[in-house]
């Protein structure tokens, strides 16, 4: 019926909540891993760990391996060999060490130095520990590209790990590696004042040295406080840009039987059919509380053009709940009332919604990120929960600007407080 989509606030948001992809301010994490490892695996035997990644630019230089591990207490070997093999499985370099110099008794991430090498598409990471150290398992619904490698001549096995599960295995090893980041080359403030008759207008101007621009997010924060009242995101591409964001000096608020919270972050939603578009039309991020909050899950919130509650949609696309009106759009001989009963998890009463919110601190280089107060579902679905996103008016007052630039290889620019705007 509805198709999950990743929008691009809910990835800025998952940008802030998990910084842990960039071991430093210029080198970005490639990780197939979720960070938990549910098990651990000692291979041995001349056998290799490996993990199949993708360069994500065309000018992309791999400078270190992150390995999650621990040392065998009865360890038949003391050293290790780790080694990156291009698609064709050629060695492109290999770095040898002692287990002991980078594992300990627990579980834990050694990051492993190598000689830089620019890599231009797929590349294995392998690495054999002869025994001598446990590799992190994290065992769940899996890529498929974590593999069992063995050199001289250098081959990919067959997997037969019983009772792992190749699609259900990642090994826990990530690639470290830098490419061009963005540039902003000027922010300029085309029109000072917010009101909705005349919007204030930034124009921002962009570069990246290898031609892989990605998106750039505006936010507006309130001067005073720091809580961001605004964002907009700008699909962009190639190596220049301009960018032009307008806002009109308001905030989203959602209001429910009980209460409201503002403001609430929300984005156009992208790829909706001109039948749908009226009924969903923005979406907010939020944490959906599910059976009294005994289990949550990252979802969106989508609106139509009335304000109205329209769906609830998790980020691994299950529907937790769609209006009648989505309903009847996309499936006009189906029985609310029956699909209702077997398909709506959001539950009258049962079931809050979490809506997220930011501030910009002005020490800090980021934005950080919490929750607003939960709004319960205390209403009827037939009713779309009288829950009820509204545009209104910020408070007059100054505002600061944050400037977000992405480029495809994960690289982040960001630009903060040397621009203001003022609400009228």
């Amino acid at each position: 019926m509805m198709k999950k989509r990743f929008g691009p606030l809910l990835a800025v948001l998952v940008l802030l909540l998990a910084p842990e992809g960039a071991l430093s301010d210029d080198l970005v994490t490639l990780r197939l891993d979720d960070g938990t490892a549910e098990n651990g695996f000692r291979m041995g035997g001349g056998l290799g760990h490996a993990v199949l990644f993708e360069a994500p630019s065309g000018d992309w230089t791999l400078s270190a391996v992150a390995v999650y591990g621990k040392l065998e207490p009865n360890r038949t070997s003391e050293i290790f060999v780790l080694e990156i093999w291009d698609e064709t499985l050629n060695a492109l370099t290999k770095v040898t060490d002692r287990a002991d110099s980078y594992f300990g008794d627990e579980f834990g991430w050694a990051l492993v130095d190598v000689p830089d090498v620019r890599i231009c598409g797929p590349f294995l990471v392998s690495i054999y520990e002869f025994g001598g150290v446990y590799i992190g398992t994290d065992i769940g619904s899996a890529t498929g590209r974590s593999f069992i490698t063995a050199r001289n001549p250098n081959r990919i096995l067959a997997w037969d790990l019983e009772p792992y599960q190749q699609n259900e295995t990642e090994w826990m090893i990530r690639a470290v590696g830098s490419s061009p980041a963005p540039e902003v080359v000027s922010v300029r403030i085309l029109s000072e004042g917010a009101s909705q008759s005349s919007p204030a207008s930034v124009e921002v101007e962009l570069s990246d040295a290898d031609g892989n621009l990605k998106r750039a997010t505006l936010f507006i924060a309130e001067n005073e406080n720091r809580e961001v009242v605004w964002s907009a995101e700008e699909e962009i591409e190639g190596s220049e840009a301009t960018v032009r964001f307008s806002w009109p000096g308001t905030l989203f608020r959602v209001s429910g039987p009980d209460g409201s919270v503002s403001p609430v972050l929300t984005a156009e939603v992208a790829g909706v059919s001109e039948e749908l578009r009226p009924l969903l039309d923005r979406s907010a991020p939020c944490v959906l509380l599910l059976n009294f909050g005994e289990s949550r899950a990252a979802a969106y919130a989508y609106f139509g053009e009335d304000g109205r509650l329209n769906a609830l949609i998790d980020v691994a696309g299950d529907v937790h709940y769609v209006s009648r009106d989505v309903l009847n759009a996309t499936a006009p001989q189906a029985d609310y009332m029956a699909f209702l009963t077997k398909n709506i998890t959001a539950s009258k009463g049962e079931t809050a919604v979490a809506f997220y919110r930011m501030d910009a601190p002005p020490d800090s280089s980021i934005l950080s990120t919490g929750y607003h107060e939960p709004i319960v579902l205390t209403r009827s679905p037939l009713f779309n929960y009288r829950v009820l996103l509204e545009e209104v008016e910020a408070k007059a007052g100054d505002y600061v600007l944050i400037l977000l630039v992405e480029d495809e290889a994960y690289n982040t620019v960001w630009l903060a407080g040397s621009a203001t705007v003022r609400r009228l």
